[in-house]
């Protein structure tokens, strides 16, 4: 089934990757974008995919993690699941998503994003998750702990 996506990876944030997802393989992505170029991307480095509309599929079950990733997905997994239905904000592969949390499942987080309009959609890889939380802006004091280090 094909399907207008926008995909977020981890390789190169900036690229801004949308079109239509035609098919997934061998741990490989496919998608064509607007100008008809065949993109393949590796499933590993997928942030984020977001869809206009609600996602119709139902997510695995939650269960300990024994993977690449397995130190960092269980715990961001549990804070994800207490955030159901909050309002609250993603930081994945150097982008900030708004929005609330809909489902938690194993290894994924789908999000209502703020700012797309109507009931669009993202699923996020917990593994890829940064922090929850943040700002726009956030309080950073450059001149705080890290001020003892110098260029070389």
């Amino acid at each position: 089934m094909e399907q207008d996506i926008a995909i977020l990876i981890s390789s190169f944030p900036e690229a801004g990757l949308d079109g239509t997802l035609v098919a997934v393989n061998n741990f490989i992505a496919t998608i064509i974008d607007s100008s008809g170029n065949n993109i393949h991307i590796a499933v590993s480095d997928i942030c984020a995919v977001a869809v206009e509309g609600t996602f119709d599929f139902k997510l695995k079950p939650i269960r300990k993690s024994v993977g690449e990733c397995s130190c960092t997905e269980d715990p961001i997994t549990n804070v994800a699941k207490s955030m159901i239905g909050e309002m609250n904000s993603i930081a994945v592969c150097n982008i900030l998503l708004p929005g609330i949390i809909i489902d938690v499942g194993e290894g994924i987080i789908i999000m209502s994003i703020e700012g797309m309009g109507g009931d669009d959609t993202a699923a996020i890889s917990s593994c890829k998750i940064g922090a929850f939380g943040l700002t726009e802006e956030p309080n950073i004091n450059l001149k705080g702990k890290f001020h003892q280090f110098k260029k070389s």
